[in-house]
This record gives structure tokens, sequence and C-alpha cells, in this order.
């Protein structure tokens, strides 16, 4: 610590230095993360070949908007999808989340939540605690979850029981973030042993991620 302006005790100053020294290795690794991203959205940028054209305000009802569908199609190659949706519109993440579950589940379908239980913004647009106007529940979607072990992991068993035992489902729900509980975050390795276990027992189901601040946070 730079001591030349501010009469800091020596003392601290040390303090802090080593505090540095001990958090280096993990804030290099943090850096080495970001510029791998930071260069993965600018190739994509690149690609795409955006320029200013893309940036001409267009009608609202979209037609002919060169800069919107050039963004889809950026997200997608940064994301490795086959498609993609940005809308200024989609105001929250359970908004976001609402749309894709309704898209993809029809009366008669069950989501299964393969992480426990998800986000509690999300308990009236499932409506498996108290069916309410307009969840999926009213919609006639059931809803079954697969509890976390004991350590806080994921149950790749008990989910693959839940796969064979109910031929109704058709959504497998995986939640990164860790939300308001206390469990860690997963990784993209954590994911993968999931969706694994899934494939391994069922083919034809969906297997929906909610990323929500699991973006670039790795280089996978």
């Amino acid at each position: 610590m730079d001591t030349t302006f501010f009469q800091v005790d020596n003392r601290l100053a040390a303090f802090s230095d080593a505090a540095e020294s001990m958090a280096a290795s993990a804030l290099e690794a943090i850096d080495s993360i970001t510029e791998y991203n930071q260069q993965k959205v600018l190739s994509a940028y690149i690609r795409h070949r955006v320029s200013e054209a893309h940036f001409v305000p267009t009608t609202g009802y979209g037609y002919g908007d060169h800069g919107r569908d050039a963004l889809d199609e950026i997200l997608a190659d940064i994301m490795g999808a086959e498609d993609a949706l940005i809308r200024h519109s989609i105001v929250s993440g359970t908004h976001a989340i609402t749309i894709a579950l309704f898209a993809m589940l029809r009366p008669g379908d069950t989501m299964l939540a393969a992480t426990g239980a998800p986000y509690d913004t999300l308990e009236q647009v499932i409506g498996h605690k108290a069916p309410s106007a307009g969840s999926l529940a009213e919609y006639g979607v059931g809803y079954s979850e697969v509890p976390l072990t004991p350590d806080e992991r994921p149950d790749l068993t008990g989910i693959e029981r839940a796969l064979q035992s109910d031929a109704s489902i058709r959504l497998v729900h995986i939640q990164r973030s860790r939300g308001y509980c206390t469990r860690p975050s997963l990784t993209i390795d954590d994911i993968e042993a999931i969706v694994k276990t899934v494939r391994a027992v069922r083919n034809d189901v969906v297997i929906f991620v909610d990323n929500c601040y699991g973006e670039f946070v790795e280089k996978r």
C-alpha cells in the first residue's frame, strides 16, 4: 500500500499488502476468466459483423429489424445455443423463466425440479403450493421435486428414479444459482452430471437450465 498521500499506519499497510498477496492467486484466476469471456463476446460481435447499421431505429412491429436479429444470433453464438431471445420487454429473470415454462409445458405434463425447490418467486408461477390464477397448476401442469442430498448436492439417483417412475415428466428444471438457499451454486460440471443422468433414462424430456448469475463465470 502506498502511504505517500495519507498517513496510514504502517501496520495497516503491511496487513493490506499481506492480504493482497494471499488473495493474488484467486484474483489472477478471476482476471483470467474475465479476459477469456470478454474475448469470447467480442469475437462473437466480430463474427456477426455488427456495425452502425444494426442500431438504426425500426418500426414498433420489428419487421426487418436486423439489429435485433443479429443480437439474438450473437447471444446464441456466445452461449453455444441453437437460438436466443433478447427483449427489453422481459423485465426479470422470473419473467424469462415463466415465458420458457409456458412455452414448453402443456396440460398433463409434469415439471421435475431436479435441484430442490426453485426460487420463491416461481411458486406462484408453478402454483404447486397454492394454485393461483394463471399458474401452471391451473393450466393442468403437474409438479414434482427431487430434494438435494444431506450435503446439499444434486441427488442423481433420486433424479433417475423420478424419471423412471413418472412418464408424464416433460421438463427437468435445473437451477444453477443457490438463490436464497445456503447450498453452493452449481458448476458446469455439476450440470453436466445431471444432464447425463437425465439422458441415460429419457431422451424425450426437455432439460431447462436456469443459468441466472452463472454466465461468464467459467471458461467452458
